[in-house]
């Protein structure tokens, strides 16, 4: 008997990847991703799924407790889905969507039809979310409101650990204690690769396969030949050289020895990753090419962190050497823009543009706007554009010759393609 499931916010990245998974399945789905306040009928006998976006009176919550409906929480279906499958989690302050989108694709290349679930468009999938028949679940871990924690897997990849949504942990201590006993829940230590670059994850030393440019798995030689990244990975003994990946950035190529390493371990053949490498197309916002006009070139990216924005300009930087390259960044949430520093992150920038921050719901903090963010930077290459002047004067500042990358993890993403029509 098919099963009912209702989801609120799904048009949003991981209830989508949720419905994906169970119309997949065979199971009845509906859904709203609406913001009206006004309350939709609920299909009787379902299940209603709700993310942490979705506020306590919100109607169509009120409607299923009225009506007793279950309610889950989008960690708690995802943990049911998971269920009777190889659980392998991808957690980390970044690099989670890029690391789980490419393991994803090396299993389904590799024939073993993986179920999976990304936090973004996988662009040899087309979705972020699929039921497959194999064995194996791939599933991004977000630690954004803790609810990583509610997965036990089989195995995992953690990338970093770095301060990150203090509007939920409050301090990096937490953030540190959540990942400690999220690490506890994974299963075989053979399957558990955690990166030994990363200072915190070196201090805690957890149980597993230590990962990067030094450790058990290492990576060795890595150079970037425009768009591409080659390295050699080194693991129990054996060499493993010239290892392609078509995407930009010595992150992506830290992330991809982790799936390499991950492949090894689950059994997969070095040819069978290296073909998977090879055809992988990447993810969509993460430093996604948009077009190209008058020798201008766009590029946009999720980042909205420090640490995100150096490691895209760095890529950027060493793609495209001789050209000048300007980001416009649009800050993403108040209690992000208030708690990290961002001082140095465009240092690599010819050209940084900060603009209005986006609340992703958040109320506004007094004295912080785009224009006070502008200012506390106290950069020489930074100028403030209000939202509402981008359009029509990035083409009065914009050259042949020029490379914008257009960075957040709000709606900046939507200017890239009406700009291409402006220039």
């Amino acid at each position: 008997m098919r099963e009912s499931y209702h989801l609120l916010g799904i048009g949003g990245i991981g209830m989508s990847a949720l419905a994906h998974i169970l119309i997949e399945k065979g199971e009845s789905v509906t859904g709203s991703d609406q913001r009206s306040a006004e309350s939709q009928e609920l299909p009787s006998q379902a299940t209603v799924v709700y993310s942490s976006a979705i506020r306590d009176d919100h109607p169509e919550i009120l409607s299923a407790k009225e009506q007793k409906l279950p309610l889950l929480h989008r960690s708690e279906m995802l943990k049911i889905l998971l269920e009777g499958k190889c659980a392998l989690l991808v957690a980390g302050t970044h690099g989670k969507t890029s690391t789980s989108a490419l393991l994803s694709w090396v299993l389904q290349s590799a024939g073993l039809e993986p179920t999976y679930a990304v936090g973004g468009i996988v662009r040899n999938f087309k979705k972020n979310g699929g039921f497959g028949l194999g064995p194996h679940f791939v599933a991004e871990a977000d630690e954004s409101d803790g609810s990583f924690l509610n997965y036990t897997g089989e195995g995992a990849i953690i990338t970093n650990v770095e301060k990150e949504h203090l509007n939920y942990w409050k301090s990096k201590e937490k953030i540190v204690l959540g990942f400690q006993k999220f690490i506890r829940g994974i299963k075989d230590p053979n399957l558990l690769f955690w990166c030994s670059d990363d200072p915190v994850l070196r201090e805690l030393a957890p149980p597993g396969i230590p990962y990067g440019k030094s450790g058990e798995l290492c990576m060795k030689n890595y150079r970037q030949e425009g768009i591409n990244g080659i390295f050699t990975a080194s693991f129990k003994g054996k060499l493993y050289e010239e290892i392609e990946l078509p995407l930009m950035g010595e992150i992506n190529a830290l992330n991809a020895l982790a799936v390499f390493g991950m492949a090894l371990q689950l059994g997969l053949s070095e040819r069978e990753i290296r073909t998977a490498f090879r055809s992988y197309q990447g993810v969509k916002r993460r430093l996604e090419r948009v077009g190209e006009v008058n020798r201008i070139t766009l590029y946009d990216d999720y980042a909205h962190h420090p640490t995100e924005i150096q490691v895209t300009l760095s890529a950027l930087r060493e793609a495209f050497k001789k050209r000048r390259l300007i980001i416009l960044f649009q800050p993403h949430r108040y209690t992000r823009t208030r708690e990290l520093d961002f001082r140095r992150a465009f240092d690599l920038a010819d050209l940084a543009i900060i603009t209005d921050i986006y609340s992703a719901g958040e109320e506004p903090i007094k004295g912080l706007s785009g224009s006070t963010f502008y200012k506390q930077l106290q950069a020489d290459n930074a100028i403030y554009l209000a939202k509402e002047k981008l359009l029509p004067l990035l083409p009065k500042i914009l050259v042949p010759g020029d490379l914008l990358v257009t960075v957040g993890a709000g709606d900046i993403t939507e200017l890239p393609p009406k700009l291409l029509r402006r220039l």
